[in-house]
């Protein structure tokens, strides 16, 4: 194992390469990093293309179709795209997204949403990964090619799950030329990013190349005490064993560790006790109500290696393997709870120590080629795909610093206005025993084909055979036996997938799909019974289009999904009295209905002019026809466009961003009165954020084949909102106007 201390990382980038900045690989076609093309591997890589489309994508069926020939909405985010408007995390890459939008819950919480859902199936190179329970991972985008999302149901590639979408995460692959490429950036907040990235042939007349890409990352923020360093390193080796073969294997690591960092949103309702009433406190978007020490830091590591054989020209097999461990040790210690007081009082403070290891494993093996039947050519994929996942926790004892007589002194933050983060930062005891265990378990076969019944006309049908296996114990305290459990085992499920083609035009063509939702669910009822999976399909109708030579895409769709089963709180019994402090939940029956339609369009509009836009519309509802995911807007409308001037301007590139979202809202605890025993009563109202555009710019020269500059602005007119509201009755704030200026450098 390989491993890399925080800080090290820019030193040894500039001792290696000696190099100080990077020149986009679109703007050379002589010296990029092209991805080589194999026989078994047809899809396209991005980089060095200069566009902002690309012709095809597996993640939706894993044939190898293009954009147009797959019956369901499908978006890529380019190599391109992610270098033109700086996007270097995969939440700032989603920002320009048909239909899919980051949400946190705090400075290391995010989730993406799609269709109404939270997205929770995440691939790298088609391989299910996890990225984390609370805190999921938001990769660093400097090592892939590029992200394709598939928005709907995707229970034929990923097995369980909800009609949101999955989200594919393709890496960068050697070339077959020498090529190297560094930046640098500095920003807003002592912004500071260095990447590297050196790839191409080491022996064997090329059959055998590598690649190293590596990027160090830090920075303070808006908010007070907040910094975030992270490192990010990858590499990979590609041997050609025959013409036919190709053997790949790589690792990749990242790092992320915060300091400062938040867990819970800003306390949005004080209590004035003078008044007997409730305000608003108004803290301004800087305040942090964290420890300077508190953080909750993620590192990440995948192994990983392909086996890639091309029988003939027309059939060839994959087998794909990959182990991925992720770790988390990190304290924290926010001032999340209770109700501000005009005298500086009333904040408490939620501490805890998150601790534990996840180790997965994905497997997939698949072959897929061509066949001939009545007296036309038709594709077939079949394959199987393993998933396993161990998630340990162990046990362990907090120690309250000296100076403090008890733990609820120590969670106190005695003046909220000039808090400054300076607190002692508690002990921990850990033990060599487990405190809570999940394992999850899930493969299945499955079989894909397009039936060509016509030229025009043509079908893609396809089915898995799944096996979910869960598997929860947790232990009180160590040496005992568990005092809560749960298990329970889905077997021999079959989630069928059909979708119909009708070329209009060589240019136009109609489609529709429906697929079956299958999501096991580990809510429990009252006398402790796993609840059972959610089950439910998933429809939708569509047009794509490709104009300008196909180098414009238009996509219309409309949708629809069904959920039955889904889970609701159980009233009859106390909340946290199961064992565990779990609480019961019951099944609803016929569950929500999720209806929408969006546009999109992504290509170039021109050779000099690229753009990536869409707009979504969404609504959800239960069974009784109430909103539900109201923090989820149900107008969503994304743009990018750049534009690359010739002629006297050559090398001079300028572009723009828009992100406009409707109204969010959910309701939060708002105190209304102070009981004779000091604790206050609340009641359910209403929080929202109005419907908010972000607007962005970017531009950069080329001074030459090897150099160029750039700057890119987010947020442009300093923008006030909040990402989120009503978690914890709180709000968690938007990133101010920020800028960052990049030099680029190629050889």
């Amino acid at each position: 194992m390989i491993l890399i201390r925080r800080g090290a990382l820019p030193a040894a980038i500039a001792l290696a390469l000696g190099v100080t900045s990077t020149l986009s690989a679109a703007e050379d076609s002589t010296n990029r990093l092209d991805t080589i093309r194999v026989s078994s591997d047809v899809d396209d890589a991005t980089e060095g293309t200069g566009a902002y489309k690309t012709r095809s994508a597996t993640s939706a069926t894993r044939m190898n179709l293009e954009l147009r020939e797959t019956p369901q909405s499908v978006s890529v985010i380019t190599r391109e795209v992610m270098d033109d408007f700086a996007l270097v995390s995969l939440s700032d890459a989603v920002m320009l997204t048909t239909g899919i939008l980051p949400q946190e819950n705090d400075t290391e919480r995010v989730s993406y949403y799609s269709r109404g859902y939270a997205i929770n199936n995440f691939q790298v190179d088609g391989l299910l990964t996890p990225m984390g329970t609370y805190n999921k991972l938001n990769p660093d985008t400097t090592i892939y090619d590029r992200i394709e999302l598939v928005r709907g149901a995707t229970g034929l590639t990923t097995g369980a799950g909800d009609p949101s979408g999955t989200i594919n995460l393709i890496r960068k692959r050697p070339g077959q030329e020498f090529a190297l490429r560094s930046s640098v950036s500095l920003g807003r907040w002592d912004y500071t990013r260095v990447e590297a990235d050196i790839g191409g042939p080491l022996a064997l007349d090329g059959r055998l190349r590598a690649r190293l890409v590596a990027a160090y990352h830090d920075t303070d923020s808006f908010r007070d005490n907040y910094h975030m360093e992270k490192i990010v390193a990858y590499g990979i080796l590609e041997f050609d064993v025959t013409d036919d073969t190709l053997l790949s294997a790589g690792y990749e690591y990242q790092d992320q560790y915060p300091d400062g960092a938040t867990w819970g949103t800003t306390p949005y309702w004080g209590w004035d006790p003078a008044s007997n009433s409730a305000y608003r406190v108004n803290m301004p978007r800087s305040t942090n109500l964290s420890a300077r020490w508190s953080s909750w830091p993620t590192l990440a590591r995948r192994a990983f290696v392909t086996l890639d054989h091309a029988f003939n020209e027309r059939w060839h097999a994959k087998l794909a393997y990959s182990h991925n461990r992720r770790d988390v040790d990190g304290k924290m210690f926010y001032g999340g709870n209770g109700y501000p007081r005009p005298d500086g009082s009333g904040i408490t403070v939620w501490t805890s120590y998150f601790v534990g290891e996840e180790e997965s494993n994905a497997l997939d093996l698949n072959i897929n080629g061509q066949f001939d039947l009545f007296g036309r050519s038709h594709d077939l994929m079949v394959g199987y795909g393993h998933f396993d996942s161990d998630n340990r926790a162990p046990h362990y004892d907090t120690i309250v610093p000296a100076g403090y007589a008890d733990e609820d002194a120590y969670n106190i933050i005695p003046d909220w206005r000039s808090w400054d983060g300076g607190v002692p930062e508690f002990g921990v005891r850990k033990y060599d025993s487990d405190s809570e265990i999940t394992k999850i378990t899930q493969s299945g076969f499955y079989l894909a084909t397009r039936i060509n019944v016509t030229d025009a006309f043509k079908a893609v049908l396809g089915a898995r055979l799944s096996t979910y296996d869960y598997d929860y114990m947790w232990i009180a305290a160590p040496g005992e036996a568990p005092a809560d459990s749960a298990a329970y085992k889905n077997k021999d499920v079959v989630t069928p997938y059909a979708g119909l083609l009708y070329d209009f035009t060589p240019w136009l063509t109609g489609y529709v799909s429906y697929t079956e939702i299958f999501k096991p669910q580990d809510y429990v009822d009252r006398s402790g019974r796993v609840l059972d999976p959610i089950t439910g399909v998933s429809y939708e109708v569509g047009l794509k289009a490709g104009l300008f030579d196909d180098q414009l895409n238009i996509n219309a769709a409309v949708f629809r999904s069904e959920q039955n089963n889904m889970a609701e709180l159980d009233d009859s019994v106390p909340e946290g009295s199961l064992p565990g402090g779990r609480s019961a939940y019951r099944s609803t029956g016929d569950g929500n209905e999720v209806n929408g339609w969006e546009i999109e369009l992504v290509g170039a509009l021109t050779p000099q002019w690229n753009i990536i836009s869409g707009y979504t519309r969404v609504k959800a509802e239960n069974a009784r026809g109430v909103q539900i995911n109201t923090t989820q807007p149900e107008d969503l409308f994304r743009l990018g466009s750049t534009y690359r001037f010739t002629g006297a301007l050559e090398g001079l590139s300028v572009g723009g961003s828009l992100s406009w979202q409707s109204e969010i809202w959910r309701n939060g605890s708002m105190p209304v009165e102070q009981r004779p025993d000091g604790s206050l009563r609340t009641v359910p109202t209403r929080m929202d954020q109005a419907s908010v555009a972000l607007v962005g710019l970017m531009a950069s020269y080329r001074f030459s084949d090897a150099l160029s500059m750039g700057v890119n602005v987010t947020n442009l007119f300093d923008k006030e909102y909040y990402r989120n509201v009503g978690f914890y009755s709180g709000v968690h704030w938007g990133d101010p106007r920020s800028y960052t200026v990049n030099v680029r450098w190629q050889m």
